[in-house]
């Protein structure tokens, strides 16, 4: 869940991808592979104005800073910074805002007000509907290798320390999600619970066995949606489909999901490989891009018709999916807008990219949208 200023500025998608494809290859640029940016449940990621005010801001980058996404709305990055360090904050702000890309190290202070060392890459970020320019900004933890022994550091090659070095970036983003996950979700919803339950029993201590009844129903009911927020969870770590029913039929499974769900569209799935000749390794990330692929189709294309193919390509497996809505270079976007769906785009580039494969988007607001993905067998 992204939070933003009510009557924030608008962004237009195309604006978003190709700011964070600069700021991904600036980040890395010897790397096209290094996915140094995820989707917005990975990265920390956060649009802020030129002099530093949040204005918008995902779970991960919360997590991070140790507030809810609504709390760091409006709060100013100076906030966080210790006082004698406010001028050179200012400083490096300034030299963001006059330029594409700039990266530079801060140290800032969460919630809890213990300071930490981040790197901030900041990409400017034009609304070209409000002629007001902002700062996508991607909060970095550096990484501190341990010293090991002189020999068995001279034996890893810069290529294994580079592929360590992405694989913890990984595991530190995967973590602040699920921490901000388990948080802002399951953590809020087991103190109403616990609270609930006080209640009840206080009541049947005076006597109030009607009210605590009524109390103790509602209290089910709670307990049975967090059951349902700790599936979705699970299943968003790994789809259980993939596991039961193998990739063609788990995608067989989501197309007539979305057909069931939304009255107005039709979905096609033509599908020429068995689940054997997919890499068990391929077969998650095929499943994500797909599924982000029909959450941007219902949510924005428009589109009354998609059809997804899975078939053996020149190259290897192609996976295609493609729509007849609006397409998407021109349609302004909220802040929050951007970053659910822009982000998600990125996200997919990022799970193709980081296995080798090939990702593209052709849109036209008549042709529609298609999106394809290839991995080299």
């Amino acid at each position: 869940m992204i939070e933003r200023q009510p009557g924030g500025p608008q962004i237009r998608l195309i604006d978003l991808i190709d700011a964070m494809r600069k700021l991904r290859g600036a980040v890395h640029p010897s790397d096209r592979g290094a996915g140094i940016v995820t989707d917005a449940r990975g990265a920390a990621l956060a649009v802020l104005t030129l002099d530093g005010t949040f204005v918008s801001a995902n779970r991960s980058a919360a997590a991070l800073l140790g507030y809810s996404s609504a709390d760091l709305v409006g709060k100013h990055l100076t906030d966080m910074a210790p006082d004698d360090a406010h001028a050179e904050l200012a400083d490096e702000l300034s030299r963001s805002a006059a330029s594409q890309l700039h990266s530079f190290s801060a140290m800032l202070s969460g919630r809890t007000g213990h300071p930490a060392q981040l790197v901030l890459h900041q990409q400017s970020l034009p609304a070209r509907q409000t002629g007001v320019s902002l700062l996508l900004t991607l909060f970095e933890e550096p990484l501190v290798f341990e010293p090991g022994p002189r020999d068995a550091a001279e034996a890893l090659d810069a290529s294994e320390r580079t592929c360590q070095t992405y694989l913890m970036m990984g595991q530190q983003k995967e973590r602040h999600r699920l921490a901000a996950e388990l948080h802002d979700g399951l953590g809020q919803a087991l103190t109403l619970i616990k609270l609930m339950n006080e209640d009840a029993l206080m009541r049947i201590r005076r006597g109030e066995i009607d009210e605590a009844a009524n109390l103790l129903d509602a209290t089910v009911f709670r307990i049975r949606e967090t059951i349902g927020d700790v599936r979705q969870i699970c299943g968003e770590l790994r789809p259980p489909m993939l596991d039961k029913l193998g990739l063609p039929a788990a995608l067989a499974s989501l197309c007539r999901r979305i057909e069931r769900d939304m009255d107005t569209l039709s979905v096609e799935f033509n599908c020429d490989v068995d689940d054997d000749d997919v890499p068990e390794h391929l077969k998650a990330d095929m499943f994500r891009v797909a599924q982000e692929a029909f959450n941007n189709v219902v949510k924005h294309a428009q589109a009354t018709e998609i059809r997804l193919g899975l078939r053996h390509g020149a190259d290897g497996l192609l996976l295609t999916i493609q729509d007849n809505g609006i397409g998407y270079e021109n349609r302004p976007l909220t802040t929050e807008d951007a970053h659910t769906t822009g982000l998600g785009l990125i996200g997919m580039q990022h799970r193709v990219e980081s296995h080798g494969g090939t990702f593209s988007i052709q849109s036209s607001a008549t042709a529609g949208t298609l999106v394809s993905a290839t991995w080299s067998l």
